[in-house]
């Protein structure tokens, strides 16, 4: 039967490279993977946001990359204690891309994450605007939403000293809300 499948094309291997963790930090390890590879034509394009295509043992996951998605998921694995020695070595090479692709463009690299921190800032303080003005119907979307600050900070993060200035105004405007 197997002449049959090579006639059809049908592949019964995996698509993609055995694990030695669970599944979910498998998945997460495969996005970073691909984003890596991704990550020149990411950089020489003007797109924020990239769709990308993954399969993953479960199934195949369409993840947006930005440079952001791609470092949580790198933080993600490299704090995760049941990450498996191979894919410990698999998360290195994300790295090394990483900081390849950093060293290579730093204009590029600097310009999509100030985009990036833009566009979650923006969406933040459209979030918070509307928490203020009408409490009953947003608060039940705050914890989703901060997911939005969490990702300024974690590129502000990134960039280093190259970040803009301080989160004063959403402090203020947090703080704001309490009162």
């Amino acid at each position: 039967m197997d002449w049959l499948k090579n006639i059809l094309g049908i592949r019964t291997e995996a698509a993609y490279p055995p694990s030695d963790s669970p599944t979910e930090l498998a998945v997460t390890l495969l996005e970073a993977e691909q984003m890596a590879t991704e990550l020149e034509d990411y950089l020489s394009g003007d797109p924020l946001f990239r769709q990308i295509s993954v399969e993953t043992p479960l199934g195949t996951r369409r993840p947006k990359m930005t440079l952001g998605g791609l470092f949580e998921r790198m933080e993600r694995l490299a704090e995760a204690e049941e990450l498996g020695p191979s894919d410990g070595q698999r998360l290195r090479g994300v790295q090394e891309a990483w900081d390849v692709a950093r060293g290579r463009y730093p204009e590029q690299f600097q310009e999509k994450l100030r985009r990036e921190h833009d566009s979650y800032l923006k969406n933040w303080k459209y979030y918070l605007e509307n928490l203020a003005r009408d409490p009953d119907r947003w608060k039940e979307e705050y914890e989703v939403e901060t997911r939005n600050r969490r990702r300024v900070e974690r590129i502000r993060r990134i960039m280093g000293r190259e970040a803009p200035p301080g989160l004063a105004d959403l402090d203020e405007l947090e703080e704001d809300l309490d009162e």
